[in-house]
This record gives structure tokens, sequence and C-alpha cells, in this order.
């Protein structure tokens, strides 16, 4: 519980708001407040806006982290929120799912949502003032303000009003502003402008005062962007069992960036399109991108000791359209988990992607890649001798593809591709030995579903 700053505590009164005005104000901001409420019986109030990240505007919706947290997020991604007293749907944006945030610590959940295009909902606007500022002392400016929080005291949307009365380490608000059971979650807006300072969370029980406590704008939004900004450093883990010359990169990866990427390798810096003499055992390579970086085709081709790729979760690919022969040869990669909320929605050439990642096995973290751009996949999964389970490539869109060649070839230990049959490959074209010398398949009957009518079956094996 944060402390309360007694001394400081105010008895001024808010500017006064007539019926009228509070009534305009509930008409102009209902459709950017939604109710809360879970199976778990717990209710709460929540807000639609959009924050500074990574350059752009992210939709999200915020609320209190005991109200709606990851464990409250269905499997479909929707959530069922109370808007102007009606149910709607709100889907949470699992392209980018990592972006979804919920900090148990201060107790605030921050999800990105789907861009609202069919005006189920609206955004309320940030304090640009707060949240660009590197100021200092923004605890002094807020004290003795005027603010009102929109909430759903008992289910029913209201507008309370009162005061802040101080603002701890730009961090904690403390206000007077009348709240109850319902209202954890609520936007705190500033009366001069109508704009978000803050949320409320929770109510404090050591001080003789009825005293309520919020989160500042800025800092949350702060925390948010320091926990999953992309960087422009990555690390990567090479194991070597000799001393001596090594991959690093596929030689037209360097080719096409050598002006892109610095490296340093446990600790010395070296030239991209240099030959690197690396150690017996652990090598600690840190790349540096300086420039963006568009294809991402052959970066890592026959890097055989490439075994950590955890920080490539922050590798920004929104604009990348080729993934070709990106893990190619990757023999010891076995966890591709930093590859799950990459977003790929661009891509159009993903050929041998994984082909000979003999030590892959489980591909989950790509169950809810964005491939519908992508029209070719020859070889994506070929000779991934320790692969056994597709499941995650259930829900793919695979509708623009055109090149299925050898997609599976040699996954020896596949047996089983049910989850394949709803796959639309109307503009494929060529299917030869999809699932060659799979040797644990022993039937594709399942993928009669496709209706190649212009194919023979036995094309696929």
């Amino acid at each position: 519980m944060t402390d309360i700053r007694q001394e400081n505590i105010i008895v001024d009164q808010p500017i006064p708001v007539s019926a009228e005005g509070t009534k305009k104000i509930l008409f102009q901001m209902e459709n950017c407040i939604c109710k809360i409420y879970q199976e778990s019986s717990k209710k709460g109030t929540g807000f639609f806006c959009k924050i500074p990240f990574n350059n752009n505007l992210l939709p999200v919706l915020i609320t209190n982290n005991h109200i709606l947290n990851e464990n409250d997020i269905k499997d479909n991604n929707i959530i069922n929120l109370s808007i102007n007293n009606e149910i709607k749907e709100i889907v949470i944006d699992n392209s980018r799912k990592r972006y979804t945030n919920s900090d148990k610590k201060i107790d605030i959940t921050i999800l990105e949502i789907k861009e609202n295009k069919d005006g189920i909902f609206k955004y309320l606007e940030l304090d640009e003032d707060d949240i660009y500022s590197d100021k200092k002392n923004i605890e002094f400016e807020y004290k003795k303000k005027s603010i009102y929080i929109l909430h759903y005291p008992k289910g029913k949307l209201n507008v309370s009003y009162g005061l802040v009365n101080d603002i701890i380490d730009n961090k904690t608000i403390n206000h007077y502003c009348s709240t109850e059971d319902g209202s954890s979650g609520s936007p705190m807006l500033s009366l001069e402008n109508f704009k978000v300072i803050g949320i409320h969370f929770g109510t404090s029980q050591n001080t003789n005062f009825k005293m309520n406590y919020g989160i500042f704008i800025k800092y949350a939004i702060d925390l948010f962007n320091n926990k999953y900004k992309l960087k422009n450093e990555i690390n990567i883990i090479y194991k070597t069992d000799k001393e001596g010359e090594e991959n690093i990169f596929g030689d037209k990866f360097v080719e096409n960036n050598k002006n892109n990427i610095d490296l340093i390798i446990n600790g010395n810096k070296n030239n991209l399109i240099d030959k690197y003499k690396l150690k017996k055992g652990e090598n600690n390579i840190k790349i540096i991108i300086k420039n963006k970086i568009s294809n991402l085709g052959h970066m890592f081709k026959d890097c055989k000791s490439l075994i950590n790729i955890k920080e490539l979760e922050y590798l920004d690919t929104k604009d990348i359209n080729n993934f070709a022969q990106m893990f190619k040869g990757c023999s010891l990669l076995s966890d591709i988990k930093a590859l799950e909320n990459w977003n790929v929605s661009n891509g159009n050439n993903f050929k041998f992607m994984f082909y000979e990642c003999s030590s892959l096995s489980d591909i989950k973290a790509l169950k809810n890649w964005n491939v519908s751009n992508g029209n070719n996949f020859q070889g994506m999964f070929g000779k991934c001798s320790s692969l056994s389970d597709i499941k995650a490539l259930e829900k793919w869109d695979v509708s623009n593809g055109n090149n299925f060649r050898g997609m599976f070839f040699e996954c020896s230990l596949l047996s089983d591709i049910n989850s394949l049959q709803n796959w639309n490959v109307s503009k494929g074209n060529n299917f030869v030995a999809m699932f060659g010398n799979c040797s644990s398949l022993s039937d594709i009957k399942v993928l009669q579903s496709w209706n190649l009518s212009d194919f023979d079956y036995n094309f696929l094996i």
C-alpha cells in the first residue's frame, strides 16, 4: 500500500460542475468506458485509448490486474464487455500477443486490442503534456487540480468529482473522488482538458481520511514501453565444440546487410563481413542493428552452433517480406518460443525457413502467425526430423500459397496431419513431395477435402 503524505492533505473544493455538465460529460464519454465483469464475480471499470509505442499509437484497453488479467482471457482472445449497456465482444490482438501486459506490482493491465473499425467503442485522449514530458516535478503541478473519474459503481455508469491531493514520485496519485465497489480501473481525467491523467485502483486504509489512489498514466505507459519496446541490440549464444571459424550469419544475409549491422563477439567489435574466430564453448554475440532491415532471408543459414535465440523476440518484423532460409541448417535449434509474437503479416516468402532444423520438435510458438500474404512455403519444415506435432498450424491462412513443394519433406516422425484438412490451398500449383519420405505417415486421405482436382494425391508423398 502506498504511503499517504498526511501532512499534505488538502481541503480545497473541486471546480463545481452542474448537473447539465455532468450529463454532457457522460454522453460524450459513455462509449469510451466499459463495465468489466468476470465469471469469478470480479467487476470493475475499463477504458479505451491509444498509447505511444514504438513510434506508433497502439489501441489498448486499460483496467486493473485484479479485475482483468491474463487468466481471464479465453483461448479465442475475445473478452465480453458492457459498453453503453450493451454486451460487446472485444478482440485481443493475438498477432502481437506479447504486448498483453499485466503488471501485478502496480495492479494495472494494458491489453492491446484490435483497431476499432466498426464503431463499437471510442478512445479517450491522453494528456500529451504529461505523456511526452521529461519534467521531474509533475507531482507539484497536479496538486489541487480538479479531476473527475468515470466509473461503474454498483454497475451503473457515473461520474465523480474531486481533487488531486498529491502525486508521489511521479507514480502514485492520491485523490478525493467518491468511489465504490466497481470503480477499480476507471480513468482519472483533468477537468481542464478532459484528458486522462491516471487510472484509479484502490482506497487507502491507513488514514482517517478516505483517500483514493491511482497510477499516473505516464508511469504506466513508461512501464509498458520499457518492457516491450523493440530493441536495436539482440544477444544470441553460440556453443562451439572447437575453436575456429564459424558461420554467424548466412552469406547472402551478410551481403544484403553489411552496412546495417555491427557485431560484438565476446566483448570485441567485429566487421560483419569478416570471418569470425569463435572460442570453444559458449560465445556471446551482440547484434547491433544500425539501420532498418527489410529482408531476413538466410540470416542464420547453416549456423549449426546456434542454440539460443531468446532475444529475437525484440526484432521488429512487421515490414519483413522475405524469411526464406532464415534458420536453414540450424541443427541445434530446438526452442523457437521467441518467435511467438512476431508480426509476419507482410511475409510472402517462407521457403526453407526451418529446413534441416533437426532438433526442432515444438512449433507451438507459430500458432498465431499471420501468414495470409505468404505464397511460397516450399520446404519450410523440410527435414525437421524431430517434428511430430503440427497442430499449431491448424488455423494458418495459406489461401495465397502457390508453392507447397516439400513443405514437410522427410519429417520422419510426423504421423498425424488432420490439423491441415481445412487449409485453403486453392491457389496452390506445386504440391510435389509435400509429405515426401514422411515414413511415419500412412494415410493422407484426410486431405481429400483440399479438392486437388488437377493433381494426383500421390504427388504429396
